[in-house]
């Protein structure tokens, strides 16, 4: 039997899926939806497969067996609520919402459903990730008391109509990137937060950047 993905959200996450996907035994690609005709148009030069400007026309059409969720941050809650209605299992990128209430939202609403739905948090699986829990649950360094996680990143990747750039489409950079770094947290150390403090400052990135 081949599963049958939908990708909602042809950018350039959406097309990454897409070719992970190729590389999986019984799994194609059937049906993908974007409102961007040129994303429209790149993701079914890879493809091949049918694309639709509006996902809610992709989710009636019947091609799908699961879906993939690769839509902008702040659009995740609209689709989730029409995805939800339906029989199919989904994965939706990182991160599940932009806001505690969004989040608490979207688990509600899985409570009902037989369908599995995960969150993309590709980073435990990393082999170097993979590698360290392995070293930590063998006791390699003794009893783990602190655990710190720094990231040294490049700038913002240009993304359609710059929305990446912005908190209010992002939910900020703790959620947009952190999240992956709060996950792996909770993942190492086998425990959850008992009180969080976060600060931050702009020293030389992105000052220079416009927009239109």
């Amino acid at each position: 039997m081949t599963v049958r993905y939908g990708i909602i959200g042809a950018g350039m996450m959406g097309q990454e899926h897409m070719r992970n996907i190729f590389l999986l035994d019984g799994a194609e690609v059937s049906a993908f939806a974007d409102p961007d005709p040129d994303m429209r148009t790149a993701a079914h030069n890879l493809s091949g497969a049918e694309g639709f400007a509006d996902y809610r026309e992709m989710l009636a059409s019947g091609l799908c067996d699961a879906l993939v969720i690769v839509t902008p941050n702040h659009t995740h809650i609209n689709v989730m609520r029409d995805c939800l209605k339906t029989d199919l299992p989904i994965l939706c990128e990182k991160p599940l919402g932009i806001n505690v209430a969004e989040c608490q939202e979207i688990a509600a609403l899985t409570n009902a459903r037989s369908a599995p739905v995960w969150v993309a948090m590709e980073y435990r699986y990393m082999p170097p990730v993979q590698r360290l829990l392995e070293e930590v649950e063998t006791g390699t360094s003794g009893p783990l008391q602190m655990l710190a996680i720094r990231e040294h990143r490049f700038p913002f990747l240009p993304k359609v109509n710059d929305w990446n750039r912005f908190n209010e489409n992002t939910g900020g950079t703790l959620v947009e990137k952190c999240c992956h770094f709060f996950d792996l947290m909770r993942l190492i150390l086998g425990g959850e937060p008992v009180r969080v403090y976060a600060s931050g400052a702009m020293d030389v990135n992105h000052r220079d950047e416009s927009y239109q």
